[in-house]
């Protein structure tokens, strides 16, 4: 009833999201495209800051995003039968070392493959700005060793989603970007989405401020590549409304968890993470960032989807992204479940508490993580954070694992609901987010 109103608020003047974007450039947002719609209609179309066009036409790079085409022209393939999920590498791409011969289409969907990824690699970093084949990206990895047995652990991992992708130019005989045209963009009516060598991006920034990083954009292919625009995006929205592109079955494969990454704790389907409101679906997203963009698309049970593209590496989109979704629609909180490791929980709050008020144990973490995340990038985000107020709510609503442990905690900070998500193993933290 509340959500109703609030657009109906909308519709007949009142734009909450001018404001909310407005005090995040006050707070050095530099530029962002937002898109709300609710039910497949447009409700909102707006480019700010730098970047911005008078007609709202500015190319952003999708990044991760891209990822959800990649896997709708599988998906589509698998309804044609020149492929199935089950069908592994060792069949379709024979020229890839023995050791990932076992893995499968599905499980390069839900980054269950083991296949090391190239963008955690240490000598990526050399190679960036070079031009790469698409099989030359996975061939640069072919002489790592996997990070796991296919099906027993998830890991996000950009190396599948490049292999999706030369398994689309070899099963289909075309080019990536021309096998995107015929399946999806042509029927979804988008005309402006595509590589950067036929759309030119708006000027994009770092996280301090400069001029984004030049990166070759023949490395993100299939994993990250696509530029579009806000309108392009809402007709990829509206499209998934109906049954155009993929049937009801084929999109609920892609948006809900696949049963192994579920198994595992990780609510993903094929480029698609769900969030939950007890055990009901609340809503399906994905996230992407690249070097000069940061971007979110949130699709929510009740018909509203919030997309966010900034371009911009903006610390504060998550939190951009939901202040915009919670203005049309909140949400519900959710239940608490019954805490069999209370030591636990409170060593997650002490940490948070500490980071909030400036301080952190540093022996609390594996040194993986501290090397991808230093201490200091952890103290200034938590300096944001804390500008909110203190903890007033912290309790468990999702926990698994033994030795390898992930738990999810619902937090209230000041006035503002987050979710508060970290990793452990063997008793170190290995991944923490909150937003």
């Amino acid at each position: 009833m509340l959500s109703n109103l609030v657009v109906s608020l909308f519709l007949v003047g009142a734009n909450p999201v001018d404001s909310i974007v407005q005090k995040h450039l006050e707070k050095g947002l530099l530029g962002v495209g937002v898109a709300v719609l609710k039910d497949g209609k447009v409700i909102h179309l707006k480019t700010y800051g730098k970047g911005a066009t008078p007609k709202n036409d500015g190319h952003y790079r999708l990044a991760s995003i891209t990822k959800q085409f990649t896997s709708g022209v599988i998906v589509r393939l698998v309804r044609e039968k020149k492929l199935a999920y089950e069908d592994t590498l060792g069949k379709l791409m024979p020229d890839t070392p023995s050791a990932w011969h076992s893995v499968t289409v599905r499980q390069l969907l839900t980054h269950t493959s083991g296949i090391p990824s190239y963008t955690d690699s240490p000598r990526f970093g050399s190679v960036v700005q070079k031009p790469v084949t698409p099989d030359g990206i996975w061939q640069f990895m072919k002489n790592d060793k996997v990070d796991f047995a296919p099906g027993t652990k998830f890991k996000y991992n950009n190396t599948g989603y490049c292999l999706l992708g030369s398994i689309i130019e070899r099963t289909t005989k075309k080019g990536y970007y021309e096998a995107l045209d015929s399946y999806i963009f042509r029927p979804a009516g988008m005309r402006s989405t595509g590589p950067e060598s036929k759309f030119a991006p708006v000027e994009s920034f770092d996280e301090d401020g400069t001029p984004s990083f030049k990166l070759n954009m023949d490395w993100p292919y299939s994993a990250g590549a696509l530029v579009s625009t806000l309108g392009d995006m809402a007709k990829w929205d509206a499209a998934l409304r109906g049954n155009k592109l993929f049937t009801a079955e084929e999109k609920s494969l892609m948006f809900n968890p696949d049963p192994v990454t579920k198994k595992l704790g990780e609510d993903y389907g094929f480029a698609w993470s769900t969030t939950y409101s007890g055990d009901k679906v609340y809503s399906h997203w994905h996230t992407g960032g690249i070097p000069g963009f940061s971007n979110s698309i949130e699709r929510t049970a009740n018909g509203l989807t919030t997309i966010v593209l900034a371009n911009h590496e903006y610390k504060n989109r998550g939190e951009l992204a939901n202040e915009i979704r919670d203005a049309f629609e909140s949400l519900p909180k959710p239940a608490a479940i019954e805490d069999s490791l209370p030591q636990l929980t409170a060593k997650h709050r002490t940490l948070l508490t500490d980071l909030l008020e400036g301080r952190c144990e540093e022996s609390l973490f594996a040194p993986e993580f501290l090397k991808a995340v230093p201490v200091t990038a952890l103290l200034s985000t938590s300096k944001e954070l804390a500008q909110n107020g203190r903890i007033k709510e912290f309790y468990v609503i999702k926990s698994s694992g033994e030795t390898s442990v992930r738990r999810e905690y619902r937090v209230m900070i000041g006035s503002r609901s987050m979710t508060f998500r970290v990793a452990e193993v063997n008793g170190k933290i290995v991944g923490m987010m909150i937003g």
